[in-house]
């Protein structure tokens, strides 16, 4: 069959191109209007992350003791790593958990039940224990005795009555909160006033434009969130612009240091030692953290065990113990970026992303001695398709030995690129028992490459998102999500692959130079380093509606005309139920996608040499045709 429809007698060709364009690009509503429907497939009713907030706050209801009470809201039910979780809180509301769960005390982690029949009437204070929308704890305290009007409109979880000798450890406790935080402001601002006014500029305008780049951004410090997401958007990001006066940073280069409040001070001093232990993205390693010189100090000694780790050669003094002057500090940052740059170089790292808080913790890619199950699958697969055989390195020399292949019909596929990107995808759904696997590009290597000759940056940075592929493939098993409901099923795939167009051309200016018409752009920076998701369904309103739970992705450079475009091309698989993926699926998905690159190269060198590949397929209406009408597709 064809995807093409059937032409109507005295039409124009552009005519039926604009009837086309009309028509809805959701497979099961390809016969109607775009933007008409009768009503909502599906309504998110307060889903995702406000899910959890209800049920911790219900489960916190139900604890035994205060212990279990205030560790399910700090960990987000089990959400959470506790060694992750306690660095959301303030000093000050981690004294008061101390109090409040010291052991032999009344209702604390080794005592009795927490109290729910109305207020203790020898209480000298009583604490109410919610969560934030951001799924902080939020605890009253004294000399701070009223919940945030956020923090109560979601319900409190609990009230404990503090008693004498809770208000008198309390007290012993503060001191030490109270020095922390002087030691904290005087370094900060020692180093801030040895920057100078120019130094302070270099370093806001930076964090400025870092923060832009990479979002997510949601930091805490004391009570305040600094954020660039929509609704808690302070920082710039894709909702504020840097120029605007809401922006944290805006005017602050400006003002003299003496002008500047304490908290000003702490967060930009925290943010620019991260961004110094090896840029932007290192920002995103704070996300549900508290910013604080201590803090700070503890991911330095995290980054410095992931990185001896993940690279035997790499040499790194230890961090000095306990919360060091900030010179240290950062001249740890300079070392620790100094051994990133070297792996990241060499792909020995990943990200570990909770979408609870949506933080990104680099951790050791392992390394493997062997082919896995999965990579030796989808080789066998591969090898009954194209001219050579055996492992990639093999299946790569025969297509370099058969330069046509690539370029002809194959398999009912337009080109053997487009049935080798099918066929690679569809294995790894099923290899990797995933429900859903994916991989994306630019569909013209040829256009990219005349652009690029000429330096026509503004040309490329004009192209929209048809100008990009994703081929998304179910997995045996996602029929049954939708409830054997094909056509869903194909709403779903190309929701997934419109949304990998987006990303790539999202990221595509990040590759070309700071010309004028790609700085104009909205972009983000490129995705360099694997990476392993869990918890997505919880915010990202795609995720949450299709239940994206787990996912396994690589993103890989292509050399295209001798020039690197960096996460050009990607293999994702996902799942929405069962359990997350592990660092051995994504050490295979690295060489799976590792290979697809490389392929792309291929394509990239044929077009250099006059041989034009385009990509045509996995358009809506492929996705249609091979998911709800559940056909092989052939072009004519």
């Amino acid at each position: 069959m064809t995807s093409e429809r059937p032409a109507r007698t005295g039409q124009s060709a552009r005519r039926l191109a604009m009837e086309e364009a009309r028509r809805s690009k959701r497979p099961s509503r390809s016969d109607r209007r775009a933007g008409t429907t009768a009503a909502p497939d599906r309504v998110l009713d307060g889903g995702g992350f406000e899910q959890l907030l209800r049920t911790t706050l219900h489960r916190a209801r139900g604890a035994a003791d205060t212990g279990t009470l205030i560790n399910t809201l700090i960990t987000l039910d089990g959400h959470l790593a506790a060694e992750h979780a306690w660095r959301a809180p303030a000093r000050d509301e981690v004294a008061a958990v101390r109090v409040l769960t010291r052991p032999g005390r009344d209702g604390g982690s080794a005592g009795g039940p927490v109290a729910h029949d109305g207020p203790d009437p020898d209480a000298v204070f009583t604490s109410a224990l919610s969560l934030t929308p951001q799924g902080r704890l939020a605890i009253t305290l004294p000399g701070r005795r009223a919940l945030p009007a956020s923090a109560a409109a979601l319900g409190v979880a609990a009230r404990i009555s503090w008693s004498e000798a809770d208000l008198a450890e309390y007290r012993r406790l503060l001191p030490e909160a109270d020095r922390l935080a002087e030691f904290e402001v005087r370094e900060c601002r020692s180093l801030l006033s040895e920057l100078g006014a120019e130094g302070r500029r270099e370093a806001v305008g930076t964090l400025r434009s870092a923060v832009f780049l990479v979002p997510p951004v949601q930091l805490y410090q004391g009570g305040n969130v600094y954020s660039n997401l929509r609704d808690d958007g302070n920082l710039t990001g894709k909702t504020l612009l840097p120029t605007h006066p809401d922006c944290f940073f805006h005017h602050l280069d400006r003002l003299p240091l003496d002008l500047w409040s304490d908290e000003e001070a702490v967060v930009v001093t925290c943010l620019w030692l991260l961004h110094s232990s090896g840029g932007p993205n290192r920002i995103e390693s704070f996300n549900g953290y508290q910013l604080s010189l201590e803090n700070v100090a503890e991911n330095f000694r995290a980054m410095r065990r992931t990185y001896l780790e993940a690279g035997a050669e790499t040499v790194l003094d230890p961090v000095p113990e306990g919360t060091p002057p900030v010179r240290e500090l950062l001249a740890v940052a300079h070392r620790l970026a100094q051994a990133r740059a070297s792996l990241v170089g060499r792909r020995r790292l990943y990200y570990e992303i909770d979408a609870s808080t949506r933080r990104k913790t680099e951790r050791a890619l392992p390394r493997t001695s062997r082919p896995s199950p999965q990579e030796s699958g989808v080789c066998e697969r591969l090898s009954e398709l194209l001219p050579g055989s055996g492992d990639f390195d093999g299946l790569l020399a025969g297509l370099r030995a058969d330069r046509e292949w690539l370029h002809e019909p194959r398999s009912g596929h337009p080109t053997g690129f487009e049935a080798l990107i099918h066929t690679t995808v569809s294995a790894s759904a099923e290899l990797f028992s995933a429900d859903f696997a994916m991989s994306r590009g630019i569909r013209s290597l040829p256009k990219l490459i005349d652009a690029l000759r000429r330096e026509d940056w503004a040309e490329i940075v004009s192209w929209e998102l048809p100008a990009f592929y994703c081929c998304v493939v179910p997995g045996e098993n996602a029929g049954s999500l939708y409830d054997g409901d094909r056509a869903q099923l194909a709403d779903s795939a190309w929701a997934m692959s419109a949304r990998m167009q987006y990303n790539t051309w999202h990221v595509m200016p990040g590759n070309l130079p700071k010309d004028p018409a790609v700085q104009a752009r909205d972009f983000l920076a490129p995705h360099a380093l694997p990476d392993l998701a869990y918890h997505s369904h919880l915010h990202h309103r795609g995720h949450v509606t299709n239940n994206i739970r787990f996912s396994a992705r690589s993103p890989e450079k292509v050399l295209v005309a001798g020039f690197p475009f960096v996460s050009l091309t990607d293999l994702r698989v996902l799942r929405c139920e069962g359990e997350p993926f592990g660092r051995d699926d994504l050490s295979a998905v690295t060489t799976i996608a590792h290979f697809l690159a490389r392929v792309t190269e291929l394509v990239a060198e044929a077009a250099e040499a006059g041989v034009a590949t385009e990509v045509t397929a996995f358009d809506h209406h492929w996705h249609r045709i091979t998911i709800a009408e559940n056909e092989k597709e052939h072009h004519v």
